[in-house]
C-alpha cells in the first residue's frame, strides 16, 4: 500500500489508539494508531466481544482514561498522520507525529499502551525501557 499523508486539525481520541481525525475541509476519518494497544475505556464494547485481551485487562482499563487523555493532549493541535493500512472496523491504521514526535511512541514509553505485535511490535524498545522503569501499566 502506498503510505496516505493526513493531515488532522484534530485528532480526537475516545480511547489511547483510536479515534476521529478531522481534517481542515470539515471532514472526518476513523482511525487507529498502528502498533500500540491501549487499553479500553468505558463503554467497553470491545471487552463484551473479547474480554480476554490485555486491553481489556483491570491494569489496562484502569489507565484507559490517562493514556486517552494523553493522546488527546498530544494531539490537540494537529498531527501528521501517515496510513499504513485499514483494519477490520474499516478504519485507517496510521502513524501519527506531533512536531515531529511519534504519538505511539510516546504512549509506549510512557507505560500508557503496549507494543501491538498484530501491527509487527515496532515499539518494543519502548515498552523495555517502560517496563524496566515501572512507568504506568508497569508500575
Amino acid at each position: 500500500m502506498t503510505p496516505i499523508v493526513l493531515i488532522c486539525a484534530v485528532l480526537a481520541f475516545s480511547d489511547g489508539d483510536s479515534g476521529w481525525c478531522h481534517r481542515e475541509d470539515g471532514s472526518r476519518v476513523k482511525v487507529r494508531l498502528g502498533g500500540v494497544d491501549a487499553g479500553e475505556t468505558a463503554p467497553y464494547t470491545r471487552c463484551r466481544r473479547q474480554p480476554n485481551i490485555w486491553a481489556c485487562s483491570d491494569v489496562a482499563k484502569e489507565f484507559a482514561p490517562v493514556a486517552a487523555d494523553r493522546a488527546r493532549g498530544l494531539a490537540a493541535f494537529g498531527t501528521r498522520c501517515t496510513q499504513t493500512d485499514i483494519d477490520r472496523y474499516r478504519r485507517l491504521v496510521v502513524t501519527c507525529t506531533v512536531n515531529g514526535r511519534d504519538l505511539g511512541a510516546i504512549l509506549v514509553r510512557e507505560g500508557l499502551a503496549i507494543s501491538e505485535t498484530n501491527y509487527g511490535d515496532p515499539y518494543r524498545r519502548e515498552e523495555r525501557q517502560a517496563r524496566e522503569q515501572g512507568r504506568g501499566i508497569w508500575q
